[in-house]
């Protein structure tokens, strides 16, 4: 008889990306409302439309990435793993964490580092939120849609 899969460490990581979606939602409509304030209109759709662009480019390989760390929590959670197993799935583990450690350095520098005009933080900004949100959907959705296969 398989043994069932325990997913509580993956649903506990699920509803905090829940939670983390909510803080970044709040952190862009902010960060656009006080755009939309400071800088004239005639950038601000040019702006916008940039971002949605630029965004659109970077989701499949956000997806991907977002779709392995989910396979990978999964795996996680079967029992009876050998010791070998968990050690794979460790440095996979660590990987990921170390990539998106250097994606989240990479956007403060940039942000540091750019121009002082407006359009280009506000850019940079929509870039690196609506990036992380995208993570966190693209995981949330595929590892439920794993845990519904594996129940």
């Amino acid at each position: 008889m398989a043994q069932a899969f325990d997913f509580t460490r993956l649903r506990r990581l699920t509803v905090i990306h829940a939670v983390v979606q909510l803080f970044l939602l709040i952190l862009l409509a902010g960060s656009a409302y006080v755009f939309l304030v400071k800088v004239p209109s005639a950038s601000v759709l040019g702006s916008i439309v940039r971002v949605v662009v630029i965004q659109l480019a970077l989701f499949y390989p956000i997806y991907k990435f977002a779709g392995a760390d989910a396979e990978r929590e999964v795996a996680s959670s079967a029992p009876h793993l050998t010791t070998d197993e968990q050690n794979a799935l460790r440095r996979k583990r660590v990987f990921s964490d170390i990539v998106k450690g250097a994606l989240f350095i990479f956007f403060v520098v940039f942000t540091l580092r750019a121009p002082g005009a407006p359009a280009v933080q506000f850019m940079i900004l929509s870039l690196f939120l609506l990036s992380y949100l995208c993570y966190f959907q693209c995981f949330n959705q595929v590892a439920k849609r794993l845990m519904r296969q594996k129940s």
